[in-house]
């Protein structure tokens, strides 16, 4: 899942991306955000983004965008997990 291409310069060759896996025994409960399946998230079944494993992917291995997105909700619940995962609260 990647939230803002434009979080950095555009001369930076990555960006953060969080992974999403539909294998719940990757999902640490307390960490994970569920994505139920909805149309707008393009979700076949029950998916887990997994912010304990935020990642950096070259940009030029993201060849296509889709539409699918996240509710408000869910982007605000995985900021604050991507946040708590780096031990930026204490």
């Amino acid at each position: 899942m990647v939230q803002d291409t434009e979080l950095f310069d555009p001369a930076y060759p990555t960006v953060l991306v969080v992974p999403m896996t539909g294998d719940p025994s990757l999902a640490i409960p307390d960490l994970t955000v569920v994505l139920q399946p909805r149309p707008s998230n393009g979700c076949k079944k029950v998916s887990y983004l997994l912010p304990q494993n935020l990642t950096c992917v070259a940009k030029t291995r993201i060849t296509a965008a889709t539409k699918s997105q996240i509710t408000s909700t869910e982007l605000q619940q995985l900021r604050q997990l991507v946040v708590l995962s780096i031990g930026g609260l204490s």
